[in-house]
């Protein structure tokens, strides 16, 4: 569905569209990597390579404590965090404010028609 929203609305979209991509994306990948270790699937337009790979990980559990304690092995870093949180209660856009006016029925004039 099309539609004017502003950008904190459609961040959250965004992000719930990515997140259901992913989902998606895991259960494609066990289709290739639960049958075999590696091989070639063709499809139409594309084609899937699956192969292993080897690479060294450092595990930080077997690093000794004066390492792992001692702040100059310790970079500082800073970056953004940006959350989508819902609101309590939807907000008009454009700074739109709900103006309703309350009339009781006995200040109306009935005029039919002739």
């Amino acid at each position: 569905m099309l539609r004017n929203q502003l950008p904190a609305d459609e961040l959250a979209h965004v992000r719930g569209e990515i997140r259901n991509l992913r989902a998606r994306e895991v259960e494609l990948r066990k289709c290739f990597t639960e049958e075999c270790d590696s091989g070639l699937f063709e499809g139409c337009d594309f084609d899937v390579e699956v192969r292993m790979q080897k690479r060294c990980v450092l595990n930080k559990n077997r690093l000794p404590a004066e390492i792992l304690n001692d702040p100059q092995y310790f970079d500082i870093r800073y970056s953004p965090i940006v959350r989508v949180k819902p609101r309590k209660e939807p907000r008009l856009p454009l700074d739109c404010a709900v103006v309703g006016v309350t009339a009781s029925i006995d200040s109306f004039d009935l005029i039919e028609a002739w």
